[in-house]
Formats: structure tokens, C-alpha cells, sequence
């Protein structure tokens, strides 16, 4: 994108790029990156997305979804690609002698986040749609073949140097805040980075991803399967017709020869024909399990992969940057709209890091299974269950006071049948029981429009349940999507309401 001063996108005038002067810049045009970008054009914030790469990378990387993050996709009007990903039904781990020993089976239909459980799809083609999408959108401009060289920031705001590869052209931008979804290579890290926290998972990796040119007879289509052995070997399915190997490598082993293509076709000669499959990606990959200690300084923060890195075992590495940037993208909006103190983003790290540790917790506890196990070790006394329980965020804009608070709130249907997060957006939202939503005084409803308050008036079997479950008839729900305070009766539900309002305006958050 040229540097002028004024240039028209779909007939709009942009006017950010002649002063250069944004709420946000984004640096990283990844899932994180770009899944930020879309949630602030949501909340209508003004944004620049820098990627050095002009065409986004042509193999996969992460390839799950689960239905939390399928919820996040809804709310940037990503769910019409839901129909092309692969629902995945299952995840089983084999021992040495090819006994099953762990088996999770994933029943099929719609969860209480209103999607399938788990999702496999093929990055390139996820990352091309949000791309097009924020091309087309009107408060975010794409900067997309520039690097970011320089960051500094000032007291009233940060100021990005940047550099177009294609011809070393240099520009400068300047942002209330700068977000680096930059990989784990962040630049915007090591500005912001206490320190990092080594959880012991660090394991590498031969990944072979292959596009299947016939059927590929033996492989399971639809689950993802990890075999202990000498060389431990997980097949990941992705979208018909491609497919993942990753062939796990002893903590001292030269990768060297796995730069051999004959190496490849021989690791994946029991699987499947060598002339029936074409190879897409090859490469040696160190995972690790890190997360960062300090994802804000000032005006700059980070998310992502920047933040934390996982072993693939529980597929949560992308869904884990999109939770990020679900809790992060409400927030700048609210505090670059003078709605908030910049107080508010110090909820950011405190809620999101808890809930990310448990994930990458139990990703290393998995990823150091299969190694023991396929050392011949004896694993008696061993937890060999996956632990895929949804974890509650960590202190920051909680009532406690109230039940449920921090937990992840199920995806209500209204009178209609019509989706909760459809019908209020990436807001605030009440959510009432028929009987609570009948008797509520207009004063309460009036103050609930006052605070930009959606009331959700929910009848479907499953959401009636989880209100019961905790005793009460409503919930303040964040935009997203966990539980401000779950409440009993109207005056409960007011004070709820009160609470919430003076804590936006409050410089102190619990």
C-alpha cells in the first residue's frame, strides 16, 4: 500500500494514511494479527496491520479450531467458512505394542458454545479470507509487504518506523498502542518481556505435510492419532486431501539428515505410496513450552505467539492467540474511546496468563507422556486422561461477589431461536430467563440501554440449565464472552449493573 495522502478503497475515502495516526497498530498479520484487527473494526477502531509477506504462507501451521474459538470466528462474521472445515471425531494415543490406551472420542453436534466441538482447516485459505475481509472494512489499513525496523513510544503515544521490502521505502507511523502478534520471534516482545517461564516441553519435530493424491487407505479421516514407538509419529488429518506427520526426535538427534528427501519418503513409507501423495512442507520444528512474563508496557502489548508457545498435543497454540485477542480488542476500544482507563489493560495479562498456563501446562504433560511411554518407561501412577476442561480467566474485571464470574458462558439462542452473539455483537450483554425478562421494572432496562446493554431473553433448554445450575436468572456477560456476574432476582441483577459501571470508571481492578 503506497504512502499517499489520500487513496480510495471501495469508494471510501481512507483517512488514516495522511496523517499516519491510528488508535492501533498491529504488528503481524497472522491469526492473532488479523483476528485482532477484524474484532477492532468491529468496535470501530482505527487500526494498521504491518506483515512484511505480501501473499500469506502457503502450508499450514496450525490447522484446529475449537468451538470457543468458532465462537470468536462468528462474532467477525467468519462462520459462513464453517461448512468447509473438517469436524474432527476423535484423538487416540497407541503404545509401542499398538495397544490404544488413551481414547477421546468427540460426540458430534452443537455444544453449548453454539458449534461443533472440534474443527479441523487449512490455514492459507483462513488467513486469505480475513485478509480480504479487512481490505474491504473501513477503519483498518493493511500494510502489508512493510516490517516494522523501529518502535518507541512517548508518553501520549508510540511512534513505528517501517520499511516496504520491495523497495526500502520508509515510513512513519504513530498509534495510541501497538499490539505485536509477531510470532514467537516478536520484535514488540522483547520492548515489553519481563521474563519467560520454561514449563519443560521442549521437544522437535520432523513436520511432512502432504496433499494425498489418492486415498490414502489406512489413515484415519477424521481423528488425530499419536503412536509411541522409537520414533514417536502423530497424523493430524487437516482437510481433505492434505494431512500432517510429525515425527518426533530424540532431545539430541542431528536433523541434518532429515533434509534428505529420500529420508522423508522412507519416514512415511508405511503409511503411504510414495508416488500417491505430494509433499507441501518439510521442515525440522523445536517446540516449546514458554510463556512470556509481561505482555504490557506502557502502550505496547503483545498476543499470540509472542506471548506463549505450546506443544501441539491439545491443538490450543492459534485458539490460545484468539482467545488473546477476544479479551484484549473490547478493552483498547473502550480505553481509546476515553470509555476506560488504560488501567483496564492491566486485566489483559492477569486474566488471559492463568488460563493460558493450564494449557500449556498440560500440553508439555502430554508431550513428555508420549516421549516416556515411547522410551519403554514405566508410566504407573501416571494421569493418562487429556484434561480439556475449560479453566476460568484470572483476576481482573470480575465481581466475585456474584457467581460464575470468569467462567466461559454458554452461547444462548433467544424466543426466536436466533444465536446471542448475532443479535448483540462484540458488546456487553444481559442475558435473563423468561420469567426474570417479564417482570424486569423499565427503570433496570432503561439503565441497561444507558450502559449499552443488550437484554437477551433466553427459553432454550441448555442455557435455562446453566442458570440453574448456579442458582440465578441472569448474567452480564463481556463481549467476550465470559461471565461479568451471574445474579438471582432484579435487585441482584441492578447491583450487578452498578458494580459493572463503576468498575469501567474505576483505576482499580480486581
Amino acid at each position: 500500500m503506497s504512502g499517499s495522502a489520500t487513496e480510495q478503497r471501495n469508494g471510501r475515502s481512507m483517512t488514516n494514511t495522511k496523517s499516519n495516526r491510528y488508535d492501533v497498530v498491529v504488528v503481524g498479520a497472522g491469526p492473532a494479527g488479523l483476528v485482532l484487527a477484524a474484532l477492532l473494526d468491529r468496535r470501530g477502531v482505527s487500526a494498521a496491520l504491518i506483515d512484511p509477506n505480501k501473499i500469506v504462507c502457503q502450508h499450514p501451521r496450525a490447522s484446529h479450531l475449537d468451538d470457543e474459538v468458532m465462537r470468536i470466528l462468528q462474532t467477525i462474521g467468519m462462520d459462513r467458512a464453517e461448512p468447509t472445515y473438517m469436524r474432527q471425531t476423535g484423538f487416540d494415543f497407541y503404545a509401542p505394542d499398538g495397544r490404544c490406551f488413551l481414547k477421546w472420542d468427540i460426540r458430534p453436534g452443537e455444544t453449548e458454545q453454539g458449534w461443533q466441538p472440534a474443527y479441523q482447516f487449512f490455514q492459507p485459505d483462513f488467513e486469505a479470507e480475513l485478509r480480504g475481509r479487512l481490505a474491504a472494512n473501513e477503519h483498518t489499513d493493511l500494510l502489508i509487504g512493510w516490517e516494522a525496523t523501529a518502535i518507541t513510544e512517548s508518553a501520549d503515544e508510540v511512534q513505528i518506523s517501517i520499511k516496504r521490502r520491495a523497495d526500502g521505502a520508509e515510513r512513519g507511523l504513530r498509534a495510541g498502542y501497538v499490539v505485536g502478534c509477531d510470532g514467537s520471534r516478536s520484535m514488540v516482545r522483547g520492548l515489553v518481556m519481563k521474563d519467560l517461564l520454561d514449563l519443560n516441553g521442549t521437544k522437535q519435530s520432523v513436520i511432512i505435510d502432504v496433499n494425498h493424491l489418492s486415498p490414502a487407505k489406512d489413515l484415519p479421516r477424521t481423528a488425530l492419532s499419536i503412536m509411541c514407538g522409537p520414533v514417536p509419529i502423530t497424523h493430524v488429518p487437516i482437510v481433505e486431501p492434505m494431512s500432517r506427520f510429525q515425527f518426533m526426535l530424540g532431545p539430541d538427534e542431528d536433523p541434518l539428515p532429515y533434509e534428505d528427501p529420500t529420508t522423508i519418503y522412507r519416514l512415511l513409507d508405511r503409511f503411504v505410496e510414495p508416488d500417491s501423495y505430494r509433499i507441501m512442507r518439510t521442515d525440522v520444528y523445536e517446540w516449546n513450552a514458554h510463556l512470556v512474563q509481561g505482555w504490557r508496557s506502557g502502550r505496547l502489548m503483545i498476543a499470540g505467539d509472542a506471548a506463549h508457545l505450546m506443544p501441539p498435543m491439545l491443538g490450543q497454540g492459534m485458539c490460545s492467540g484468539l482467545r488473546d485477542v477476544s479479551n484484549l480488542a473490547w478493552k483498547l476500544a473502550l480505553v481509546v474511546s476515553g470509555r476506560a482507563p488504560a488501567t483496564l489493560l492491566d486485566t489483559y495479562e492477569s486474566e488471559r496468563s492463568p488460563h493460558v498456563r493450564a494449557m500449556i501446562a498440560e500440553s508439555a504433560r502430554q508431550a513428555n507422556l508420549v516421549a516416556a511411554i515411547s522410551r519403554g518407561e514405566d508410566q504407573a501412577g501416571s494421569e493418562t486422561s487429556v484434561d480439556r476442561s475449560r479453566k476460568p480467566l484470572g483476576p481482573g474485571l470480575s465481581d466475585h461477589r456474584f457467581k460464575a464470574s470468569g467462567t466461559l458462558a454458554p452461547q444462548p439462542r433467544d424466543l426466536t431461536g436466533a444465536r446471542m452473539d448475532d443479535l448483540v455483537g462484540y458488546e456487553f450483554a444481559v442475558v435473563v430467563s423468561a420469567d426474570l425478562g417479564q417482570s424486569l421494572a423499565e427503570t433496570l432496562k432503561r439503565r441497561f440501554a444507558r450502559m449499552s446493554l443488550p437484554m437477551v431473553v433466553v427459553e432454550d433448554p441448555r442455557t435455562t440449565a446453566w442458570l440453574s445450575s448456579y442458582g440465578v436468572d441472569a448474567a452480564i456477560l463481556r463481549p467476550d464472552r465470559y461471565v461479568y456476574a451471574a445474579t438471582k432476582g432484579p435487585e441482584e441483577l441492578a447491583a450487578a449493573a452498578q458494580a459493572l459501571e463503576a468498575a469501567l470508571a474505576s483505576e482499580v481492578f480486581v
